[in-house]
């Protein structure tokens, strides 16, 4: 800390209340209005005898049309204007042209169900990798006509992952394959405009990977609980603090539950089923927290990886009844993963990770800014889902597909904060935000409402 700021913070916090001037001013909490939009993430019918290939179809005939309308204005506003394809498989040879399809991505890394059921039979299964991507992979376009294999420099080039919809423009080679020139992304509708005019500092705090009941973070949580409700820092920063209007807690709040070795692992009741091992402790600490904060915010909690939730995305959201203490609070929101929200006419879009990170491994890159803003330019929040990513089988459409950019999109649990500002052709500008867990980084970030500016507050107790 600089002397300076050292030498305020001293002095605030020493100093005699002045009755006579306003240093003993009440400071008021900053309000928003808000609204949910997350009827799209709900599983209204957990039914899951269909076929995951609705939800590709779905994905398809939902982007095709924006993919095709993207690649006319790109491509198709010239003398010697290519024409569009309806279908793969009525591609003619050596004629150029453009066609839609769904991206499949051929990784012979790629992990495939017999890992699965060897997991089943207690058959050590391999380590999952931390990449699927090798010189080798093959990409694939298809609709439901049928599928042509792609080739090209630009595919080596672009950063393409199963799932996403795309328009290519090229030609069809003597060996049947599709040789590649350019490639277009669906487009989006044009953002809505803020309703409201946000004339002072409001800000949403947001945090992720809490884990609670992790015995390393327990000063760092206190910390982080009295600076929230502005019982921590300077008059400045409790000034600042007061425009904090909304936190969200995006995902893996409980700590990870520890491996069981083999020789320690319950035995089999008798119906062959295996007696559970469950911790109460971090969901009671949690409780807790929650309760605390609801008392002075509004708190959204998003589920994660390891929260007591359903495993497959949209996760729906954690049951009132594991929080006894905050769902007293009308304050307490749980809600779904991934989650929309709209905060003073900001649209804010936010996930726990998991989407992120099965993106990571498809990839040879490791910059993963660059891959959720390309979540954004793809028009899909999870495209390697149901590929690799569990999520339900949707057959009458998918809840993952943008229907416009969001102001503001955040992504839970990354290794590092990192943020950008992403506009397109139209002037849409999303703040894409990734928070870092703060069980491992002791970092949240705050993103003001008014600017869209994001910036990280770190706790850190290793001086005391």
């Amino acid at each position: 800390m600089p002397e300076d700021d050292e030498a305020e913070c001293t002095d605030s916090l020493l100093r005699v209340i002045d009755q006579n001037n306003g240093s003993s001013a009440k400071i008021s909490r900053g309000t928003s209005t808000m609204n949910y939009d997350n009827d799209r993430f709900t599983v209204k019918e957990r039914v899951y005898t269909q076929q995951y290939a609705g939800i590709y179809f779905c994905r398809l005939n939902m982007l095709r049309p924006k993919a095709f309308a993207a690649a006319n204005e790109r491509w198709g506003k010239t003398e010697a204007a290519p024409p569009a394809v309806p279908r793969v498989l009525d591609v003619k040879t050596s004629q150029v042209c453009y066609i839609v399809g769904t991206v499949y991505v051929d990784m012979p890394l790629k992990p495939c169900i017999l890992d699965e059921v060897t997991k089943e039979h207690w058959i050590l299964a391999p380590p999952r990798r931390e990449k699927y991507a090798t010189e080798d992979d093959e990409f694939i376009l298809e609709d439901e006509s049928g599928r042509v294999s792609l080739t090209g420099s630009i595919l080596k080039k672009t950063m393409l992952v199963t799932g996403i919809i795309i328009a290519v423009l090229g030609c069809e080679t003597a060996s049947g394959q599709f040789e590649v020139i350019d490639i277009c992304y669906p487009a989006l509708k044009p953002q809505i405009p803020p309703q409201i005019e946000i004339e002072a500092d409001k800000y949403v705090a947001v945090v992720s990977g809490l884990s609670v009941g992790d015995e390393s973070c327990g000063l760092d949580l206190e910390l982080l609980i009295d600076f929230l409700t502005g019982e921590l820092g300077t008059g400045k920063d409790q000034h600042r603090n007061a425009g904090i209007v909304r936190v969200i807690v995006a995902g893996n709040s409980v700590t990870k539950p520890p491996p069981v070795d083999d020789e320690k692992r319950p035995a089999r009741n008798r119906y062959g089923a295996e007696t559970a091992t469950f911790n109460v402790e971090p969901i009671r600490a949690l409780d807790t927290l929650l309760a605390e904060l609801c008392e002075t915010l509004p708190v959204d909690l998003l589920p994660g990886e390891f929260d007591p939730a359903n495993f497959s995305l949209p996760q729906q959201p954690i049951h009132y009844s594991i929080f006894p203490n905050a769902c007293k609070f009308s304050s307490f929101n749980p809600v779904t993963n991934p989650c929309k929200l709209d905060i003073d006419g900001i649209s804010l879009l936010a996930t726990s990770g998991q989407t992120l990170d099965d993106i990571f491994r498809y990839v040879a890159t490791d910059n993963r800014l660059s891959m959720a803003e390309k979540t954004i330019v793809w028009g899909h929040l999870a495209p390697t889902a149901p590929d690799t990513l569990w999520c339900h089988p949707f057959k009458d459409t998918d809840p993952f597909v943008l229907s416009s950019r969001p102001h503001i999109y955040i992504v839970g649990n990354q290794p590092k904060f990192e943020t950008s500002l992403v506009t397109d052709t139209q002037q849409n500008q999303t703040r894409v935000v990734l928070v870092p867990s703060f069980a491992v980084s002791k970092t949240i970030v705050l993103i003001n409402l008014r600017t869209l500016e994001a910036s990280p507050v770190v706790f850190s107790t290793k001086a005391l």
